[in-house]
C-alpha cells in the first residue's frame, strides 16, 4: 500500500459565521471558518466560495473605500475591481474581488484572487484600516498602506506594495484589548478606539507620541461594568458606541468636530438595556442603532442621542427584536450602504436578512396606520317607525375580500361596505339579529351566514344573487357557525353549533339564477362530554370532518352518508371515529388546517396532514393514514373507549421481579389507532409563543401562524422562523378577521375591534421585504455544540433513488435532534435540513439508527432521557442542479420514551448501543451507559412501543463514557449468534460483557409468555476487562481480523483523555465447558488476549484528549481530538510489513498524514462506506460540522 496516496478531501463545512461585509447593496461577502463567500442578495444565490484563510477563522472583512470600474470589450458588460483585507488570528490576507455584471444574465459573476498574505504578525489582529495619500483628488486612489490594530493595544502600519512594516507604535495604556476600531483614511487623522479588559474605551491618535515614544490617550470612556466586546464609530466620527459584558449598549460623544481630543473626561452616555446576554457588536446609523448578542437576537434601537438634552431618555426604546438564529450567539453583523437591509451571521452557521425599512411597516402601533370604520347615520338605512335597541354600533363583521366587508349592527342590519369607495349597501335586516349576531363568511366571498339568539340561521348572498334563506335549526342561541368549501365551487358545508351542544352539519347548494339555492341537513353530530366546538375543517375528498374543542379535544367524524331533507325524516347522529383529549392540554383548539399529501408506499397512499393551534401557544402536526382502506360504515358509531385516544401518559408501576432500585416506572400509552381502519399519528409539536395561537394558514406552501401576545396580534412564518408583522390591537378576547393573498404578506388585511371601534389594517406593498426574495441566505445548523453524529448506513429502498442518499442524524447541547442530507452542488456542497425536533430538555449525548419492522432512531442524553423515533424516508419531487443525489423527504415521529430509573435528576445517559434482534417481531436491543456507572439493557418492542428492562450491571463505579455492541457469528455447535458489549468509563478501563444468554433467554420469554419474567436481571461481572488508558476512554472502535469456526480475533482501538491511542487484540471463543448444557446455556463466550499480536500504544497521538476514532480497514486508523487534528495512522505489523521503507522493526503504528479541521471542540466522528470503491466519508461535529472524503488507492 502506498501511504503517500492517502488523501482527505473536504466536502462540506458549517460553522459560526464570524464576519460579514457588503460590497454594495446587492453583493454580500461572508467569512465562515477559512471560507470567503459572496452572495447575491436580491435572489439569495451563492456567487462564489473560496478557501481564503487556511487554518484560521475569518474574523473581519475590510474593503478599500473605492470601487474601480473597468472597461471591457462588450458594452453590455461592466466589471468592478476592489481590494479587501481579511484577517483572523495573527494573519492578514489581501484579496482582489472582481465582479462582472451582464445585462443578459441576472446573476453577476464574482471572482476572488488571493493577492498576497502579510508575513506572520506578532499578535492577534482586532481591526485593519486602509490608508490613502492625496485624498483631495477626485479620482479613485489605490490604498498605499494598511493599519493593523493588535490585541495588546499597539498599531502597525504596513506598506501593501512590498509587505513591509513602515510604522509601529504602542499605546501608553499597555493592556489587553477585547476589541478595537479605527477611524480615519490617512495617517494624520487615524484614531483608534480600544476596548479594554478594564471596562474602558480609550481613544488615541496613532501618529501622536509622548516623550517616551508611546501613543497618548486623548479620551477615556468609563462606565461599563464588564469588558468591552465591541466598539464602532459613527460615519462622521462624532459618536462612538460600545457594547460590553454588562449587557448594555452605550453611545458616547467624541467631541471630534475639529478632530482634536482636548479633554480626558467623557460626557454622560446614552445607555440602552434589553439584551439578556453579552453583546458582541453594534452599528450606528442615522436613525437607528443595530446590535447583536449572545442571546441569539438582533435588536434595533431608536437613535435619539441628543447633545443638548442627555438626560432625556424617555423616547429611547427597542424598535425591533429579530429572532431568527437558533441556539446562542449572533456573531456578525453588516448593514448595506443604503441602510435598508441588515444581515446577521449566527453561531448556527445561518445568514439571515432583515429589512430596516420594514420596522415601521411591520410593527403597527399608531392609529394613523389604521383605517377606522364608522357606520353611516342610522337614518340612512334603518326604519324609524319600528322599535330598535337603544344604541347602534357594530355587533360583528366579516371580511369578504381586500376592500369589501359585511358588518352586522346592533339594530339587526347587515351592511356591505366598500372600504375604497366608502359605499354602504344594506343587504338584510331582521329583528332576530338585534343585540346578537353570530357571523361567518365563505372563503369564496359569495356567502355570509348569520346565527341569531333564538336559533335561526340566515344565509345571505353578498351580491344578492338569491333570496335570503332562513331556517330554524336550534332551540337556543347559535354559538358558532363554520363554512367550509368543497371540491364543487357551488357546494358549501355549514356547521351550526348551539349553546346546548347541538351541532348540525348542513350542505348549501348554490344553483343558477333561475333556481333557488338549497340548504339541507346532512348529520347531527354527537359530541363527547365537555366538548364545546371551537374550530373545524373538512376534507371533502375523503368526507372527513375534524373538530377542535374549547377544552383541548380533537374529534374526527366520517360525514359520508346519504342525507335527507330535514322536513321529511329525522336526522341521524354521527359519532366521532377518533377522539383525542387534551391535545393542547386543557386549552382551546383554536383552528384546524388540512393538507393532503402523497405518502410513498406500495399503493401510493394519500395521507391527511392536520395542523392544530391552541391557546397553550403551541401548534401540533398530525398525520392521518389508512384512508384508502378505511371501510365506510353507515351505521351509527357509539363513542366508547376504543374511539378515544389520549395524548397524555399515565405513570404506573409495572409488575417486576428484581431489585427495588431497578424498578421501572412504566408509562402506559394510549394507542393512536381508532379501531376503524384510520391511524392518527402526532408528527410534530412546537411552542411558538407565551400567548395564544389562534389560527394556522397554509399559504404558498408555508405554514403561517396567527396569534396574540399581550396586546398585540402577530403573524409568524413557521417555515422561515420569523415574525412577519404585528399590530397593537388591544389583545385577544375580541372579534377579529384576517385575510392574506400570499405568503410574503404583500397584500393582507387585519380587521379588529378595539375600544368598541372597528379598525382595519390594510397592507399592500411589495417593498416590505427590503429588496430581497429570501430572508435566509444560508441555512443554519445546530446553534449549540453538536455532541453526536451518525450516518444512516442502510437507506430504505425507494424506487426513485438513482443513487443512495447520504443521510445523517445529529444531536446537540440545545436538545435539538436534526436529520440532514448531504448533497453535492455546483458551487458549494449542501447539507439540507430534513427534520429539526426539540423534544429533549437538554443535551443529546448519543444517537443510533436501527432497522427493524420500521426504521427507528434512538436518542439519549441528559435527565436520563431515552427516546425512540420512527423515521420515514421518501423521495422529494425536486432536484438540485448538477448534483448526483436526489433530495428526500423525511417524517420523524416520536414513537416512545423510556421512563427515568434514577431519583437523581442530573443523571445522564452518556452513550447507547442499539441492535435489531428480530426485525419480524420488531424487537431491538438498547444498551445504555449512565453517568452513575450503571449499564442497563433494554428491549424495545415496536408493536407495543415500549421499553422493557432485561438486565443491568455496575462494574466501573465511575461515569460510563462509551457503550458498543458486537455480534459474534455462531461457532460450531451454536445455532445462533452471540453478542458482547464493550463499556468504557472515566477510570480508563474497558470492560466486556457477554450478554448472549440474556438476549436469547428474553427472546424465548417473548415467544412463550412475556409476563413470566421472574429471573434475576443482574449481569454480574464482565467476562474480560483491561486498563486501556490512565483516565477517561472517550472512544472505542473495533474490527474483526480473523474468523474461523472456533475463534474470532478482533482489533480493539481506543482513544482517551491521556492523548493516547491504545490497540488491543482479543480472541473470542466459545466456552467449551458449557457444551453439554441446555440449549440456551450454550451461548457463552470466552475472551482472552491474542498470543500472536501484542498490544500497541501511541502515547502522544494528539495534543489533547481524543474524541473520535474509526477503523478504516485492517491497517488504517483515523482519529480526531480537541487539538483540531484529523490523523490517519497505519499499523505496520498487520499489513504493511517491510513494504514501507524507513520503518524500523520496533515501529508498529505510524502517522501517515494529519489534517487541520475547522470544527472547534470536536465531540464526535462517524464514517460511512460509499458506493464508490475505496472511498469513505467522515463527519466530524463540534461547534459546527465538517465532512471529508477519504480516497484509498491500493
Amino acid at each position: 500500500m502506498d501511504v503517500e496516496s492517502e488523501k482527505f478531501e473536504r466536502l462540506y463545512y458549517a460553522g459560526p459565521v464570524t464576519s460579514l461585509c457588503f460590497h454594495n447593496d446587492t453583493i454580500l461577502f461572508s467569512g465562515q471558518g477559512p471560507c470567503l463567500k459572496a452572495f447575491y442578495v436580491p435572489t439569495g444565490e451563492l456567487m462564489n466560495s473560496s478557501l481564503a484563510l487556511e487554518y484560521f477563522r475569518i474574523h473581519g472583512i475590510v474593503p478599500e473605500k473605492y470601487v474601480r470600474k473597468v472597461s471591457v470589450f462588450r458594452e453590455d458588460f461592466l466589471k468592478e475591481r476592489r481590494l479587501i483585507a481579511i484577517y483572523g488570528s495573527k494573519t492578514v490576507q489581501l484579496v482582489e474581488v472582481i465582479v462582472t455584471y451582464s445585462h443578459e444574465e441576472k446573476l453577476p459573476d464574482c471572482a476572488f484572487n488571493l493577492v498576497s498574505k502579510l508575513p506572520p504578525l506578532k499578535d492577534w489582529v482586532h481591526d485593519v484600516c486602509w490608508l490613502y495619500e492625496n485624498l483631495a483628488t477626485s479620482e479613485p486612489k489605490f490604498p498605499s498602506e494598511l493599519a493593523i490594530a493588535f490585541a495588546h493595544n499597539f498599531v502597525e502600519i504596513w506598506n501593501v506594495k512590498d509587505n513591509s512594516c513602515a510604522y509601529s507604535i504602542q499605546c501608553e495604556e499597555c493592556c489587553i484589548l477585547y476589541s478595537a476600531r479605527f477611524f480615519g483614511e490617512n495617517r494624520e487623522g487615524l484614531i483608534l478606539a480600544s476596548g479594554t479588559v478594564f471596562n474602558q474605551v480609550l481613544l488615541w491618535n496613532v501618529m501622536k507620541k509622548n516623550e517616551h515614544g508611546l501613543g497618548v490617550v486623548s479620551k477615556k470612556f468609563v462606565g461599563h461594568e464588564g469588558v468591552i466586546f465591541g466598539v464602532r464609530f459613527s460615519e462622521n466620527g462624532r459618536s462612538i458606541v460600545s457594547v460590553s459584558d454588562d449587557r448594555t449598549i452605550r453611545l458616547w460623544e467624541t467631541d471630534s468636530d475639529d478632530n482634536e481630543y482636548l479633554s480626558l473626561r467623557s460626557a454622560k452616555p446614552l445607555v440602552l438595556y434589553g439584551h439578556v446576554a453579552r453583546i458582541w457588536d453594534c452599528h450606528i446609523l442615522n436613525d437607528y442603532l443595530v446590535s447583536i448578542s449572545e442571546d441569539s437576537t438582533c435588536r434595533v434601537w431608536k437613535n435619539s442621542f441628543n447633545k443638548n438634552n442627555e438626560d432625556d431618555l424617555s423616547d429611547v426604546y427597542c424598535l425591533a427584536c429579530w429572532e431568527g438564529h437558533v441556539g446562542k450567539n449572533v456573531w456578525s453583523l453588516a448593514i448595506n450602504p443604503s441602510q435598508k437591509v441588515v444581515v446577521t451571521g449566527g453561531g448556527d452557521s445561518g445568514i439571515r436578512l432583515w429589512s430596516l425599512s420594514a420596522i415601521t411597516n411591520n410593527k403597527i402601533d399608531s392609529e394613523e396606520d389604521l383605517i377606522k370604520i364608522l357606520l353611516p347615520p342610522p337614518e340612512s338605512y334603518a326604519q324609524q317607525n319600528v322599535k330598535l335597541p337603544s344604541r347602534e354600533h357594530v355587533r360583528n363583521f366579516v371580511l369578504i375580500d381586500y376592500r369589501v366587508m359585511v358588518i352586522a349592527t346592533n339594530y339587526g342590519y347587515l351592511l356591505k361596505h366598500d372600504n375604497f369607495t366608502n359605499e354602504w349597501i344594506s343587504l338584510y335586516n331582521s329583528s332576530n339579529l338585534q343585540n346578537y349576531t353570530m357571523m361567518k363568511a365563505s372563503e369564496c366571498g359569495r356567502i355570509v351566514c348569520c346565527g341569531s339568539i333564538d336559533g335561526h340561521l340566515y344565509v345571505i348572498s353578498v351580491n344578492q344573487d338569491f333570496q335570503v334563506i332562513k331556517r330554524k335549526l336550534h332551540e337556543s342561541k347559535i354559538f358558532e357557525i363554520f363554512l367550509e368549501k368543497t371540491e364543487d365551487p357551488n357546494t358549501i358545508y355549514l356547521v351550526s353549533h348551539a349553546v346546548q351542544s347541538d351541532v348540525l352539519l348542513l350542505k348549501l347548494t348554490l344553483n343558477g339564477d333561475n333556481q333557488d339555492s338549497v340548504l339541507d341537513v346532512l348529520h347531527k353530530l354527537s359530541i363527547p362530554d365537555e366538548f364545546l366546538l371551537m374550530s373545524l375543517s373538512i376534507c371533502s375528498p375523503h368526507n372527513l370532518l375534524i373538530c377542535g374543542s374549547r377544552y383541548g379535544g380533537l374529534a374526527i367524524y366520517d360525514i359520508a352518508q346519504s342525507y335527507t331533507s330535514m322536513t321529511n325524516h329525522p336526522v341521524k347522529e354521527r359519532s366521532p371515529i377518533i377522539y383525542l383529549r387534551e391535545t393542547h392540554r386543557k386549552q382551546s383548539v383554536t383552528s384546524v388546517a388540512l393538507n393532503l399529501e402523497k405518502f410513498e408506499s406500495p399503493n401510493d397512499e394519500e395521507v391527511l396532514m392536520i395542523y392544530t393551534t391552541g391557546r397553550d401557544g403551541c401548534y401540533v402536526k398530525y398525520r392521518l393514514k389508512g384512508m384508502i382502506t378505511y371501510k365506510k360504515n353507515s351505521a351509527v358509531l357509539k363513542i366508547d373507549d376504543s374511539s378515544y385516544i389520549g395524548d397524555y401518559e399515565e405513570e404506573i408501576e409495572a409488575d417486576y421481579s428484581g431489585d427495588d432500585d431497578e424498578k421501572p416506572k412504566k408509562k402506559l400509552k394510549k394507542e393512536l389507532i381508532s379501531g376503524h381502519g384510520l391511524i392518527l399519528e402526532e408528527v410534530y409539536r412546537a411552542k411558538i409563543t407565551k400567548g395564544w395561537l389562534e389560527k394556522a394558514l397554509l399559504i404558498d406552501g408555508e405554514l403561517i401562524l396567527l396569534g396574540f401576545y399581550r396586546k398585540r396580534f402577530f403573524v409568524y412564518n413557521e417555515v422561515k422562523k420569523f415574525e412577519m408583522f404585528s399590530v397593537a390591537c388591544g389583545g385577544a378576547h375580541r372579534a377579529w378577521y384576517f385575510k392574506a393573498q400570499d405568503g410574503r404578506m404583500d397584500k393582507a388585511n387585519f380587521m379588529f375591534v378595539r375600544k368598541e371601534n372597528v379598525f382595519i389594517y390594510h397592507r399592500e406593498d411589495t417593498a416590505f421585504n427590503g429588496g430581497f426574495n429570501e430572508c435566509e441566505l444560508q441555512k443554519n445548523f445546530h446553534g449549540r455544540e453538536c455532541r453526536v453524529v451518525r450516518f444512516l448506513k442502510v437507506v430504505p429502498e425507494v424506487n426513485q433513488f438513482q443513487k443512495k442518499p447520504i443521510i445523517l442524524a445529529s444531536g446537540a447541547e440545545d436538545g435539538r435532534l436534526r436529520i440532514s442530507q448531504y448533497i453535492n452542488g455546483e458551487k458549494e456542497n449542501l447539507l439540507i435540513n430534513l427534520c429539526n425536533i426539540k423534544k429533549h430538555t437538554s443535551v443529546i449525548r448519543s444517537i443510533e439508527w436501527s432497522y427493524g419492522k420500521n426504521l427507528l432512531l434512538f436518542s439519549s442524553g441528559a435527565s436520563e432521557e431515552l427516546r425512540c423515533w420512527k423515521v420515514e424516508i421518501e423521495s422529494a419531487n425536486e432536484n438540485v442542479e448538477n448534483s448526483d443525489f436526489q433530495p428526500v423527504n423525511v417524517n420523524c415521529l416520536e414513537w416512545a420514551s423510556c421512563s427515568p430509573m434514577s431519583d437523581i435528576l442530573e443523571t445522564r445517559i452518556m452513550d447507547i448501543a442499539v441492535h435489531s434482534i428480530d426485525s419480524t417481531k420488531g424487537i431491538h436491543l438498547v444498551a445504555a451507559g449512565y453517568s452513575d456507572s450503571t449499564l442497563r439493557i433494554w428491549f424495545f418492542d415496536e408493536y407495543i412501543r415500549d421499553f422493557l428492562l432485561i438486565g443491568y450491571a455496575r462494574f466501573h463505579f465511575k461515569c460510563i463514557l462509551q457503550v458498543k455492541h458486537l455480534v459474534v457469528e455462531a461457532f460450531d455447535g451454536m445455532n445462533k449468534d452471540g453478542m458482547i458489549l464493550f463499556t468504557s468509563a472515566t477510570d480508563g478501563r474497558v470492560a466486556i460483557f457477554d450478554i448472549s444468554q440474556l438476549v436469547h433467554r428474553n427472546i424465548h420469554m417473548y415467544d412463550v409468555n412475556i409476563k413470566d419474567r421472574t429471573f434475576n436481571l443482574d449481569l454480574c461481572d464482565p467476562i474480560y476487562f483491561y486498563q486501556a488508558h490512565q483516565s477517561g476512554v472517550n472512544c472505542i472502535a473495533y474490527r474483526r481480523l480473523v474468523n474461523s469456526k472456533t475463534k474470532q480475533t478482533y482489533m480493539i482501538v481506543t482513544g482517551g483523555d491521556d492523548n493516547s491511542i491504545a490497540v488491543y487484540f482479543l480472541d473470542v471463543e466459545r466456552n467449551i465447558c458449557d457444551a453439554d448444557k441446555e440449549c440456551i446455556a450454550n451461548f457463552r463466550l470466552t475472551i482472552k488476549s491474542n498470543n500472536d499480536r501484542d498490544s500497541m500504544r501511541v502515547n502522544a497521538a494528539h495534543g489533547s484528549s481524543l474524541q473520535g476514532i474509526c477503523v478504516i480497514n485492517d491497517s488504517l486508523i483515523l482519529s480526531t481530538s480537541l487539538d483540531q487534528r484529523l490523523n490517519l495512522w497505519a499499523i505496520s505489523s498487520l499489513d504493511l510489513g517491510d513494504s514501507v521503507h524507513g520503518w524500523g522493526n520496533n515501529q508498529e503504528i505510524r502517522l501517515i498524514t494529519s489534517k487541520f479541521i475547522d470544527v472547534c471542540d470536536p465531540s464526535s466522528m462517524d464514517t460511512l462506506d460509499t458506493e464508490e470503491s475505496e472511498t469513505n466519508i467522515f463527519s466530524i461535529t463540534g461547534i459546527g460540522i465538517e465532512i471529508f472524503k477519504h480516497n484509498r488507492h491500493m
